[in-house]
């Protein structure tokens, strides 16, 4: 019959278990009690948020209901300090509203706050805050913005050519023909849709862009 008795090096390896748990007991508490709190501490935060975006949302229907436009600004102003989602809406609705108004840089303190995460709405926010800073004569700014744009978009067929088309003017207008001609070249290679359907002749003036490159 097989001996089942413990053989001295396992009763001390055994013993050596239980001291370790022995002196672990008091770790393992404080990190269960960590947990409960840090579970709490959640539920918390999300009952608040939950509570703070309601009243968010309700402020911001009330700013799209307004009939008369400066009291909509006025509501749309105050919504925006409240952050959560209609937070940054308001803030992009100010930004839209101020550049309009031609009030550019204000816009851009609006804009450069705003934080979206919808493909369509996040670079309509950059590709704006471009063109305030395009208004401002900040040329390298604005190409910094539009380039935000782009990657927000992630490829999307419409808005990409849209974009780079403002890139390319302002290339344009600096004298970086090879710049004007790549972001053309970009829209005809990757966007061929876009160069069927709009009014724009892209080819004409991606070939401008490089006889402009070739006559430096």
């Amino acid at each position: 019959m097989e001996n089942t008795t413990p053989t001295p090096e396992q009763l001390e390896g055994a013993e050596g278990l239980v001291e370790k748990a022995k002196k672990n007991k008091k770790a393992l508490v404080a990190c269960s009690v960590l947990l409960i709190i840090c579970v709490l501490g959640a539920l918390i935060w999300i009952m608040v948020a939950q509570a703070g975006s309601k009243k968010a949302d309700e402020a911001i229907a009330k700013a799209d209901a307004a009939l008369n436009d400066s009291v909509a600004t006025a509501r749309y102003s105050e919504v925006a300090e409240m952050g959560y989602k209609s937070g940054n809406r308001a803030k992009a609705e100010m930004g839209i509203r101020l550049y309009r108004q031609e009030k550019y840089k204000e816009a851009l303190e609006y804009l450069n706050d705003c934080t979206l995460d919808d493909e369509v709405a996040a670079p309509g926010v950059y590709a704006l805050a471009g063109d305030c800073h395009v208004n401002l004569g900040e040329l390298d700014q604005a190409l910094k913005s539009y380039s935000k744009a782009i990657s927000a978009a992630d490829e999307n067929p419409e808005i990409v050519p849209f974009i780079l088309i403002k890139e390319a003017n302002i290339y344009r207008s600096q004298g970086n023909f090879k710049a004007e001609a790549k972001a053309y070249k970009e829209i005809i290679d990757e966007y061929p849709s876009y160069v069927a359907n709009t009014r724009l002749d892209i080819k004409k003036y991606y070939e401008r862009a490089l006889a402009s490159q070739k006559a430096e």
